[in-house]
């Protein structure tokens, strides 16, 4: 399906939906590559549907592909919801680089003003934990509270999704902020990478904290009413639930649960449907929104050519400067890629997860690329 995408941005009215090409046979050619990939990408063992949007120029190109519910013969559609995981991260980023610019935090705040009660931990040899630390993964926080949690995905056993829910199941905000003023930092922060979901998820509390608003109440204000991505949030209303996919874990024949993101959602709570995530692709196309061009800005270097922006990884090569990130679940991943240099985006969501699909999102977005460069 092709759309064309037109919004306002931040802080003035402005239309940049037009489109890159009046040329059917170039609309042709972008659903062909599409086509092509998609239909190859169902065909990988274990995989079941994918929906797979194309941004390029102001127009928007979205192809479904598979099915659902094995044996159903129901493919997703532009309405079909994912749960996009980490790639949350960057809409989380986002929120936080309009807090900066709207001076309601620095990235040198020590994350303990925030805080109530004691805290001292949350520091090595007297270096404090930043919110730059928190947006670059060098907090040295671990991968996941509560505790049970590091490691869980690493066994690959069909009791995964199940274990993993119990888990939220017996977790909540307090809990959370309890054991956060027990762990032990072992490591100088701002130095060492270390992917932590504990860190994005005191980002949401830190953002409630100064907006004294809820996530879910500035995820709507800032993307669901000013950019029309309706579907957008962490916790659905009663109609977009029935829309909600749950996926396959693995090699498994049963459906596994979704997420329910007893905390703030921030590190990987948010859903989305693909023509949302044409949106949010556009909005970060936008070289004239200040908030995009903060958020993109590189703040730490993992390993070149790879650096870290306000959670976007940032990837240096012939394309040029682009941003990505990896989203997953216990039934559903995802890739989204940004290409500035080509006014380019590319997203793949697949309602599978396991531990090949990340290569395998990212081996078809790559091919895509190249077909739409070449082209």
């Amino acid at each position: 399906m092709k759309h064309t995408l037109i919004f306002t941005s931040l802080f003035s009215i402005v239309s940049f939906g037009t489109s890159f090409s009046q040329d059917q046979n170039s609309d042709n050619i972008i659903d062909g590559i599409i086509q092509k990939n998609g239909q190859k990408f169902v065909k990988s063992k274990n995989i079941n549907a994918a929906s797979i949007g194309i941004y390029k120029d102001g127009q928007v190109y979205t192809k479904h592909f598979g099915e659902l519910v094995k044996g159903k013969g129901n493919p997703p559609n532009d309405q079909t919801i994912y749960e996009v995981g980490s790639v949350s991260k960057t809409i989380t980023g986002y929120l936080v680089a309009k807090a900066v610019l709207e001076e309601k935090i620095t990235l040198e705040d020590d994350v303990r003003i925030y805080l109530k009660g004691n805290y001292s931990n949350l520091a090595y040899n007297g270096t404090p934990i930043t919110i730059k630390d928190l947006l670059t993964h060098t907090s040295g926080l671990p991968t996941f509270l509560p505790s049970k949690m590091n490691g869980l995905y690493e066994k690959l056993t069909k009791e995964v999704p199940n274990e993993y829910l119990a888990l939220e199941k017996s977790y909540n905000k307090e809990k959370f902020l309890k054991d956060l003023s027990s762990i032990s930092i072992t490591t100088e922060p701002g130095v060492n990478y270390l992917y932590s979901n504990t860190g994005a998820e005191l980002v949401g509390y830190i953002l409630e904290t100064v907006y004294e608003k809820s996530i879910g109440q500035l995820l709507k204000e800032n993307f669901a009413d000013r950019y029309t991505m309706s579907a957008t949030g962490i916790k659905l209303d009663s109609i977009q639930r029935k829309k909600l996919v749950r996926g396959y874990w693995m090699n498994s024949q049963t459906l596994a649960p979704n997420n329910l993101n007893p905390l703030w959602g921030t590190a990987g709570g948010i859903k989305m449907t693909i023509t949302d995530m044409m949106r949010y692709i556009e909005l970060q196309l936008d070289d004239k929104n200040p908030v995009v061009a903060e958020s993109h800005k590189a703040l730490h270097e993992v390993r070149y050519p790879l650096q870290m922006a306000y959670y976007w990884r940032v990837w240096k090569d012939k394309y040029g400067t682009s941003y990505n990130h990896h989203g997953g679940t216990s039934g559903t991943q995802n890739w989204l890629f940004i290409y500035p240099k080509y006014n380019l985006g590319i997203s793949i969501i697949t309602n599978q997860s396991g531990p090949k699909t990340p290569n395998l999102l990212n081996k078809t977005a790559q091919k895509m690329l190249r077909e739409l460069i070449k082209e």
